[in-house]
């Protein structure tokens, strides 16, 4: 009795309600031999090997693959007991050729030595390259090799082999051919898809497929007989119109057992010699992909600059370019009273009358010109306001500050007694100033600063004419804070969100990047295909890159607090772990990205267009008390925002973590954690 490796049943698959890739297909693989599976491109032969070895699943129909359904423990597959080369190369880029040897090989359950002695002999069977040639520096047919290296290398009972001699020399496909052959006569099962037909002949069986159906399953030599021709490629091209002409029609279908038999399906007893147990710990597993992750970071240099580099550099950035005050302003001045002062000679004069008790006043405005700071604004002359008026976007000044022509006289009189003053000369003793820059925040600072310097002035005036200081003061007192200063540093509201925010944007990034790196090569299924759970995959990327957030956490906040002398009033390993909370965050969203997509592009869009809401609802740019009622609560819902508020409060106010305002931001950032993740690992088995 023939026993099968593999059996397909009824099966099918389809893309939609048009694009149907398996059509009905039956099936059957005798066990340790060679089938070839023979099509054109986009047949449906990757479709079907994908769902024999457990990647894809079926729409309806049965396979059986050594005794199991594929996914169950019975059949053993996922798992080392198959050997899988896709028609990607589906290998790490960073990798060497013996990295991926050991990679593969840890995966399938092997040793340390029994990797190298493997690699020595497919070494000269293949011709692979060197051992420490990566496999981004390799052409693509030294890079096939490799592929096809590492699936030879733990003796599988199944050997999938997808397209596995394309543009290989004919001599080095002969000796592939030849191994082939060797390792059924040991107790392996291969299949193998190609497009060159006639390279089949040493099959002990072919089945020519075409849009989704099989049109035959035979030996070579059955084939050629029944079609009389020396060339299979001519017996394909009969049956393809035969296809054509009654679509309809039904093909010569193999017999399929019953459901009961197929269950019994396993494979023959094994060379002494060949025969292994195939096994692999999660701990080897896990071990070969957290030495991937290594790789894949150390041998990139721009995964480096990016996640290590970047934040530090936007540190660095950060302190020197916000917060401080701004310079080199520039104010025009119309003085009709005094000019120019004579370019500053003139510093106005103040005589005192004892007698009378009054003051007396003399170009007084050279005196409040005086007093602007020069650093902050530039003083510019100018004859009429006109002028002035007009030069304003050439000079691309804040404003004009006039002074008219009695000012000291009004002044005076203001001075001593002001409650009997006419309109005109309370007018005359104020000085007009228009700002006319539409910067916002250049604006308020000019006003603050003007308003300072007004006021240190013209308090010394009235204390040189005998009056008291505090007359001259407005009358409202702004004590001193319970929390920071009368003049809150900008930078220091900002930081405790910025941080957080760039954190979450950067982890962001480089997860989904990475994840979907693996998934674009094929690495991700290849991996899958030898028993590595998506769990494993996840868990592993999570420890790696917590490990590169813990380091980016930590350049971080030794700049911020040795290099700019930061001042943090609360506990620092409060701000240490919403800081990494904060980047872990953002990895999550970077796996939940990677699974909604494995389109490169669309991923990078979906990281920048998260930027964008983060950044402006985390209160960041504008206090989220500002916001409407309903879009405040969606605000502190972001992910950053309330842990922002809540770090903002740690480090200003030292309020300790068993405040509700600060557990309630770590509350939220754990909370998107879990959900993230949580939610990444539904789709991706949905998705299986």
């Amino acid at each position: 009795m023939v026993q099968y490796a593999i059996i397909v049943k009824n099966a099918r698959k389809a893309y939609g309600e048009k694009a149907v890739i398996l059509n009905n297909l039956n099936l059957s693989v005798p066990s340790n031999t060679i089938y070839g599976l023979l099509g054109a491109s986009g047949c449906g032969k990757s479709t079907l090997l994908s769902c024999i070895v457990g990647v894809k699943k079926l729409d309806s129909g049965q396979i059986t693959v050594l005794g199991g359904e594929p996914g169950s423990k019975s059949s053993g597959i996922p798992g080392p007991r198959v050997g899988y080369m896709p028609q990607d190369i589906a290998l790490v880029d960073e990798f060497s050729a013996i990295n991926s040897f050991h990679f593969f090989g840890r995966i399938n359950g092997l040793g340390s030595e029994e990797i190298e002695n493997r690699f020595l002999e497919l070494k000269d069977l293949l011709q692979l390259p060197s051992r420490d040639r990566l496999i981004k520096q390799m052409s693509g047919g030294q890079q096939r090799r490799v592929s096809l290296g590492v699936a030879l290398l733990h003796k599988p009972e199944l050997l999938i082999l997808d397209e596995p001699t394309v543009g290989l020399d004919p001599l080095l496909c002969e000796n592939i051919w030849n191994h082939l052959v060797k390792i059924t006569k040991m107790g392996t099962t291969v299949i193998i898809t190609t497009h060159y037909i006639e390279e089949t002949k040493q099959s002990n069986k072919i089945g020519l497929l075409r849009g989704g159906q099989l049109l035959a399953q035979s030996s070579p030599t059955e084939l050629l007989t029944r079609f009389q021709t020396d060339s299979l490629e001519e017996a394909f091209l009969i049956l393809s119109q035969q296809q054509s002409q009654n679509p309809h029609s039904c093909f010569e279908q193999p017999t399929i057992q019953s459901a009961e038999e197929m269950h019994e399906v396993m494979t023959l007893s094994r060379d002494p010699e060949f025969k292994r147990i195939l096994k692999s710990s999660w701990q080897s597993r896990m071990y070969a992909l957290l030495l991937k992750n290594i790789f894949q970071f150390i041998r990139n240099p721009g995964g480096i600059l990016f996640a290590l580099l970047l934040p530090m550099i936007q540190i660095i950035t950060f302190f020197n370019g916000i917060g401080g005050d701004p310079k080199d302003l520039k104010i025009f001045i119309v003085n009709k009273e005094a000019g120019n002062c004579d370019d500053g000679r003139i510093l106005g004069n103040i005589t005192y009358d004892d007698y009378e008790q009054n003051c007396y006043f003399t170009d007084i405005s050279c005196r409040f010109i005086k007093g602007i700071n020069n650093t902050i604004l530039e003083k510019m002359f100018y004859e009429n306001y006109t002028q002035a008026e007009l030069e304003i976007p050439d000079f691309s000044s804040v404003g004009i500050m006039h002074f008219e022509k009695n000012f000291s006289l009004a002044l005076e009189e203001r001075i001593k007694d002001p409650l009997n003053m006419p309109d005109n000369l309370i007018s005359i003793s104020q000085i007009h100033v228009g700002l006319y820059n539409p910067n916002r925040q250049i604006n308020l600072f000019a006003q603050r600063k003007l308003y300072d310097d007004f006021f240190t002035e013209y308090q010394n005036i009235l204390k040189e004419c005998g009056i008291e200081e505090k007359y001259g003061k407005v009358p409202i007192k702004f004590e001193n804070p319970v929390y920071g200063t009368l003049e809150p540093h900008y930078e220091l509201f900002v930081f405790p969100t910025y941080i957080l925010i760039m954190l979450h944007i950067v982890a962001t990034a480089y997860s989904s990047t990475i994840i979907i790196s693996d998934r674009h090569s094929g690495v991700w299924n290849r991996i899958l295909v030898q028993g590595v759970k998506t769990a494993e995959v996840l868990f592993t990327h999570m420890i790696w890159q917590c490990f590169i957030i813990i380091l980016q956490v930590t350049f971080m906040l030794l700049l911020t607090f040795l290099k700019y002398d930061t001042h943090c009033e609360g506990s620092i390993i409060v701000v240490i772990f919403m800081t990494l909370f904060a980047g872990i965050a953002g990895m999550a969203a970077g796996f939940f990205i990677s699974v909604v997509t494995n389109n490169q592009s669309l991923a990078c869009y979906m990281s920048v267009g998260t930027t964008y809401p983060l950044t402006l609802l985390s209160g960041l740019i504008w206090p989220i008390e500002a916001m409407p009622m309903g879009l405040r609560w969606f605000a502190l819902s972001m992910p950053v925002s309330m842990p922002g508020i809540s770090l903002r409060k740690v480090m200003q106010k030292g309020i300790s973590i068993d405040k509700p305002e600060i557990f309630t931001g770590f509350f939220v950032i754990i909370g998107w954690i879990l959900g993230l993740l949580m939610f990444s690992l539904f789709l991706l088995k949905k998705k299986m």
